[in-house]
């Protein structure tokens, strides 16, 4: 074997195309496979201009992702640094490979300078996302672009704020015949599926909108496409065509077929019975269809309908019969495009609705999404903005080199604008000026954003029109083909060429053309690999068969427990077993070290587990069993916060904050890890612990689970009973980030906090979903006020995913889908989704259409030829986006790749005939594929063997991780920090006349024996919360229903609170406290002149009302009985009061802050006088 680096001649062939891609003098596409060097292409064609010259604002490089452009500028940066401090003669030679040729002593100092040029730049280089730089220009351009000055960009959690505002003004809007046809037409989640579509479809359904001119005319445009009078309704038809129908001969037909028939007879007579006895018409066609028709009515028209024995018997059957279908046919396909009609135009209807929803509510936030951003630019610079001329102008003399990286995944749109951008470039004067360039690198076959509007086939174009362009200007431009790989062994290359050798061998006559929608890419370059003397090795594991017998659950079992010993989970633990194997045989995988390649053991982050899609249950799956054989992992890369195990938790304790009587929010705290030490003697808290302290509540007050761990003497609950007592008195406290970082960062009774506790059991990937609650509590309690109630629910009901940053750092296996390992590499790489068509993963059935703006057919079987041509399209489409997809996913591996899967059933069909194993299995075959025995054999009797390219990974024994990663940490570094000194004092606004031992020995009164009365006052004030919203006729009766949901009330109870809430709210007096513009549970927090130095007031106003002139402020009370005059009001209320009153005068200066006690015993609203609130206050800061 050669000697472990890249071979002279490979490289200097690749190094002459990397030098004709870096000419700064000329434009470049470049085509470049995967793995060739794009990124320094890219570098070093920056260093070059700016050597030529170019200052650097006058360079724009955009990307597709932060972490791209991240990379381009660290490499950079990098490089340009080393120079700033390197010797003459080896700044020379660096030089001398980007094709510079000069060396003299200024030459080199300008070189030397680029560093703190580049850094100097105001604005720095711009090394950007596409979004980024639009950004940036409609910041400079808001008014020329029609954007609101001043907007703000939303993330994707803000983003779902608005659609969830916009969603809810669309339901207000609809009409109940478009809701009915929608509900016929796709069900319950029609309306979720119509407004998703439109959220990422809305520019192109607006341009549709503004074409037609309004919705009514854009739904008329879309009933002629199918050649149908506007509202021409399904129904109707197929009334008219059963009205139509010879009713007498079919009745005496089905006594003929009766009679005389055989089975295939009765069963058509059968279906013409039903017809004849329908309720309805339409009812009537559809029930006769099965006669007709194959397939229950649903396939082509049967092509003997009477059968031989019948026909002789009754001869004028047929002839009816043939007459009736022909017309049938016609009819049920007519009905079938009305009804899709119907369904499209109420889709459109609640997509206009919801479009100017989403519009306007944007408008009112002056916020913009990155849609907006690609949208309002390319207005912004195109000839159809009058300004564009004005903004051209501005930006002719800022920009000077164009670079686009990643162009395969640049949408139509974003192409637009880049052409606009870049179009003096090569027109007019500025053709005739110093060279100024686009540069342009992609692959085609790395296209696999087209969700995200990416279209290869304009990638392909846009290579044409740039050197059409340049050539007309008499410009400079070059087409290299970077087709060398320096990341994959030559095994794993020589896989991948085989695996797509079909489209290399049918290549198109033109090279740049692409006609074929169901073609992945238009031309394939085998790839060359650089790597010499560094094997790989390519293993096909046989696809894994499902069992005979499936091991049974336990009924005992958790309901979310995964399926025991299916195909799926058969290879999950194959697959973990043999990563636990790979790490502890020390697998061997190359690394570069000191300019020299070396062998080393293979480590968990040196292998990463790509699959197609998250769904089917294999991703959870793969790393459960990863985490069960001890295997690092890094958990999922993206996450819907609420679903995550520690924000769970993190939620029962809110929840139980709230309610102490939720049961299941205690239980769970119980089983978490905030109450499992590390290391303890104490046993801990196990299921029969927690079913025993369930069972006690029959014994305890109120049957309440909270009230059975105060009673319980088992020492295991100790700990969480002082904690659980110490979290809810300062949830009522202290602001949301406070509280739950105090409960996180407190140190246990066994020495750790519950941070330690939490990584301990659900390890590093808890980190950050735990991290991003936190701030989702800061921004909470900064934006909304402090209310715990609210922060649960706005989470509760969060469905934004959120993408985790996979760090390179971690010594962690990575589990993660295709799509997001792009531009990803490892030395190890595992395919396992490869069994599944592409179909599998198919959306929804909307279709977007310039004329129409949308066509919704839900069911295949009833498209319209317009539709049918459409889906077959979409198919075509995805099928190519499946086939690159491949290519991206067996191109992450440098060292090894191994390719496997499970089969979905038995028999025939079971794997795909269009999935990647299938088309793999195709390919992997010839002599330098030899079998070899997977590690399924042992799990899996009767498998066959696996097909392995290249020699097995050597094993040079175990990876000591544990001495590598061991480090001694100072006994400070585990010490607890101390508080921050100066931090205000939260209290509750009921306390603010409460010295210090008397707010520490409060203890809730929920907890108290007698707690009736209690009980009575929270309904009290739920009911006044919320039966002013009702309609006064209904209080009644939604009164008494909660009530009667309260178990520990007695009746006599039930009903006094009954009377004393509807006394208040019927009360003459009271209308205007709790009539239109008063608001109920207001949330405050802050500080205010008046209150003592050193607090913050937090707490709840139970009824505001602010008019022009004055805020009332009404506190409920339900002491009984109350007092007779202010002089007999408790010091502590009006301490509440006196809090509230100089928070509300510092928000709404100017106005006139009365409060008031309302007295719900009496219906009494006692006014209480400003000037005893004002002594009160200046006692408290006495």
């Amino acid at each position: 074997m050669s000697e472990p680096g890249f071979d002279p001649d490979i490289i200097k062939g690749a190094t002459a195309e990397q030098d004709l891609a870096a000419d700064p003098a000329a434009s470049v596409f470049v085509e470049a496979n995967a793995g060739s060097g794009k990124t320094r292409v890219l570098v070093n064609r920056v260093i070059n201009i700016l050597l030529n010259g170019t200052q650097p604002d006058q360079i724009l490089c955009v990307t597709y992702t932060k972490a791209a452009a991240a990379e381009m500028k660290e490499r950079l940066f990098d490089r340009l640094g080393h120079w700033s401090v390197m010797p003459d003669g080896k700044l020379g030679d660096e030089l001398e490979k980007l094709g510079q040729e000069r060396r003299d002593a200024p030459f080199l100092a300008s070189a030397r300078k680029l560093f703190a040029m580049a850094l100097e730049t105001p604005g720095g280089l711009k090394i950007q996302t596409i979004h980024a730089f639009c950004e940036n220009l409609l910041r400079r351009f808001p008014l020329e672009a029609g954007a609101p000055p001043g907007f703000k960009t939303l993330d994707d959690s803000e983003a779902a704020k608005v659609v969830e505002t916009a969603r809810r003004r669309t339901l207000q809007e609809l009409d109940r015949d478009t809701v009915d046809t929608l509900l016929q037409a796709g069900g319950p989640d029609a309306l979720g599926n119509i407004l998703r579509w439109t959220r990422f479809n809305r520019h192109k359904l607006r341009d549709a909108l503004e074409g037609a001119g309004d919705p009514d005319a854009l739904i008329g445009q879309m009933y002629a496409l199918f050649d149908l009078p506007i509202g021409t309704r399904s129904a109707a038809i197929k009334a008219e065509a059963w009205a139509a129908a010879p009713h007498v001969h079919l009745a005496e037909a089905v006594i003929a077929l009766r009679h005389y028939g055989g089975s295939t007879d009765q069963t058509r007579a059968a279906a013409l019975d039903t017809a004849l006895n329908a309720a309805t018409p339409d009812l009537a066609f559809d029930a006769c269809l099965p006669a007709w028709f194959i397939s229950n009515g649903e396939g082509s028209r049967a092509k003997s309908l009477v059968t031989k024995a019948c026909a002789k018997d009754a001869p004028s059957l047929p002839g009816l019969f043939d007459a009736e279908a022909e017309r049938m046919v016609l009819a049920r396909d007519q009905a079938r495009t009305a009804q899709v009609a119907e369904a499209s135009a109420a889709a459109l209807r609640v997509a206009t609705l919801f479009l100017d929803a989403y519009d306007a509510e944007m408008l009112r936030q002056r916020a913009l999404d990155f849609d907006d951003l690609i949208v309002l630019s390319g207005h912004l610079l195109s000839e159809a903005n009058p300004f564009s001329g004005w903004v051209g102008y501005k930006l002719d003399g800022r920009l000077a080199h164009a670079l686009v990286d990643e162009a395969q995944d640049t949408a139509p749109r974003q192409w637009d604008m880049i052409g606009s951008l870049t179009a003096e470039f090569f027109a007019g004067k500025g053709a005739n000026e110093d060279a100024r360039t686009l540069f342009v690198v992609g692959d085609e076959k790395q296209s696999i954003y087209s969700f995200q509007g990416a279209e290869p086939a304009r990638f392909i174009a846009e290579g044409d029109a740039l050197g059409e362009r340049a050539d007309a200007a008499g410009l400079k431009f070059t087409r290299p083909a970077l087709d060398v790989s320096f990341r994959s062994a030559p095994e794993i290359l020589q896989a991948v060429d085989q695996a797509f050798a079909p489209i290399a061998a049918t290549a198109p006559e033109t090279k740049f053309q692409n006609t074929d929608p169901a073609r992945p890419f238009a031309f394939y370059n085998n790839h060359k690999a650089a790597r010499s003397g560094m094997p790989g090795c390519v293993e096909f594991w046989p696809s894994v068969p499902k069992p005979e017998t499936v091991e049974e659950s336990s009924i005992f079992d958790p309901v979310d427990t995964p399926g025991r010993g299916t195909a799926r989970d058969i290879l999950a633990q194959t697959l973990a077993a043999e990563i636990r194997a790979m790490i502890d045989r020390g697998d061997a995988v190359w690394e570069e070290t000191g300019g020299r390649f070396e062998q080393r053991p293979v480590q968990p982050k040196d292998i990463a587990i790509l699959v197609w899609r998250r769904t089917g249950g294999f991703f959870e799956e793969v790393i459960r069993q990863l985490k069960l054989a001890q295997v690092p992992v890094a958990g999922a890369d993206r996450m819907v916060l609420r679903e995550q195990t520690v924000v769970k938790d993190l939620l029962a304790l809110g929840r139980l904050a709230i309610t102490p009587g939720d049961d299941l929010a205690l239980a769970e705290l119980l089983k978490s890890p905030f109450f499992d030490p590390v290391s303890s003697t104490t046993p801990p808290i196990d299921d029969a612990a927690l079913f025993d302290l369930a069972e006690s509540r029959r014994n305890s007050h109120r049957g309440a689970l909270w009230n059975a761990l105060f009673t319980s003497t088992d020492p295991r609950f100790a700990e969480a009973r002082a904690a659980l007592t110490e979290w809810r008195n300062k949830a009522d406290n202290e602001g949301l980030y406070d509280v739950y970082c105090g409960f996180l960062n407190a140190r246990t009774p066994t020495g750790e906090s519950r941070w330690a506790r939490v990584l301990a059991r659900l390890g590093e990937e808890a980190r950050d979903p735990a991290e991003v609650f936190l701030g989702r509590a800061l921004e909470h309690e900064r934006e909304h006020g402090g209310a715990m109630a609210s922060f649960v629910a706005s989470l509760q009901g969060e469905e934004t995913q959120l993408k985790r940053e996979m760090s390179t750092d971690r010594d962690e296996v990575q589990v993660m889908t295709v799509h997001a390992s792009k531009g990803l590499e490892r030395p190890v790489i595992i395919l396992p989704d490869t069994t599944r068509s592409p179909a599998t993963g198919k959306g929804e059935p909307i279709f977007s259409h310039a004329v129409a703006g949308l066509i919704w057919s839900q069911r295949k079987a009833e498209d319209p030829p317009l539709v049918a041509e459409m889906r077959e399209t979409d198919a075509a489409r995805a099928q190519a986006e499946h086939g690159r997809l491949l290519y991206v996913a067996l191109t992450r591996a440098r060292d090894r790749l191994i390719v496997c899967g499970w089969r979905q059933g038995r028999g025939p069909g079971s794997v795909a005939k269009d999935s990647w194993y299938t088309q793999l299995a195709a390919q992997w075959s010839g002599d330098d594929w030899a079998e070899f025995e997977t590690p399924l054999s042992t799990r899996v009797e009767g498998i066959g063997a696996g097909l392995r390219l290249g020699a097995a990974p050597v094993a040079l024994g175990t990876h000591d991780r544990a001495a590598a990663a061991k480090v001694t940490l100072p006994a400070w570094a585990i010490e607890p920090a101390t508080s921050e000194a100066g931090a205000l004092r939260a209290i509750a606004p009921s306390r603010l006349l409460a010295d210090e031992e008397m707010a520490e020995a409060v203890v809730s009164p929920l907890l108290d024996p007698g707690g009736q009365r209690f009980r009575r006052g929270e309904v009290i004030h739920k009911l006044l919360e919320t039966l002013p919203d009702l309609d006064p006729a209904r209080r009644r009766e939604a009164a008494a229903r909660f009530v009667a949901a309260q178990p520990d009330l007695d009746a006599a109870t039930r009903s006094v609170i009954i009377e004393e809430t509807l006394g208040i709210l019927d009360h003459p007096d009271f209308a205007a406290l709790f009539g239109p513009g008063s608001r109920a549970e207001v949330a405050l927090t802050g500080t205010a002149p008046g209150l003592p130095p050193g607090t913050k007031v937090r707490g709840q106003v139970d009824r505001l009302v602010v008019t022009d002139h004055e805020v009332l402020i009404v506190d409920y009370k339900t002491n009984r009985p109350p007092p007779v005059d202010v002089d007999g009001v408790a010091r502590v209320y009006l301490g509440q009061m006196a809090a509230y009153r100089a928070l509300l005068r510092s928000l709404h200066p100017g106005k006139t802050v009365r409060c008031a006690l309302l007295w719900t015993d009496a219906a009494r609203l006692m006014e209480i006088p400003a000037e005893l609130l004002d002594g009160v206050l200046s006692g408290a800061n006495s």
